[in-house]
């Protein structure tokens, strides 16, 4: 399922550099530095780089030089969703993502009789709060976060069960902001931080 996209923020006069930008503004760079990757206009690792200073950014000069090398959208036009929104799901099967993979906004994992595996340590965040919707029914899903990832697990369990965020880094709120929806059915649904164990990663 694709996320609409974010309004413009309206354009502010030049001398209006040194106010402070609002979360909506913050936003709308971040889905045009989204789109930017998805058109192959930049890389990946200089779209990590201009995502951490969207984020870090307080005023609205400090956001214009991020995009100021990238088109401005058509009027109208919505902005390209990075990365396959595509439902994530394991049937009698093991199903691993891994490496530089884009991470839509919305993500939908299913795990019934098999087990997803997620792993979220290299991935490229094209906005920096994602939703998980991780769904289990006899079966099993693994997310594994950065260690300065900000996780809530808001999900349910009927006869399942949920676990995780594992330690807390000291820079734990610095990364994304990922929440992990859905429910557990005869199921587990466990997020992970601080993994250790490599030869896990070729079950």
């Amino acid at each position: 399922m694709s996320e609409p996209s974010p309004a413009p923020p309206s354009p502010a006069p030049s001398g209006e550099a040194h106010l402070r930008a609002s979360d909506d503004e913050r936003e709308y760079t971040a889905a045009l530095l989204g789109d930017a990757l998805a058109a192959g206009r930049i890389t990946v690792d200089e779209h990590a780089d201009r995502l951490d200073s969207v984020y870090a950014a307080r005023t609205r000069g400090e956001l214009a030089p991020l995009t100021a090398d990238l088109p401005e959208p058509r009027p109208g036009a919505d902005l390209a969703v990075p990365g396959d929104d595509a439902p994530v799901i394991a049937l009698f099967s093991k199903v691993r993502r891994s490496g530089q993979w884009p991470v839509p906004a919305h993500t939908v994992v299913r795990a019934r009789f098999g087990a997803v595996f997620i792993d979220l340590r290299q991935a490229v965040f094209t906005r920096r709060a994602v939703v998980i919707d991780a769904g289990s029914f006899c079966g099993k899903v693994e997310i594994l976060v950065p260690d300065n990832a900000e996780v809530y697990d808001t999900g349910s369990a009927v006869f399942g069960k949920r676990s995780g965020g594992g330690r807390r880094d000291e820079k734990a709120g610095e990364g994304p902001v990922i929440r992990v929806t859905g429910r557990s059915v005869f199921g587990h649904v466990r997020v992970m931080r601080g993994f250790r164990w490599p030869w896990r990663e070729n079950r």
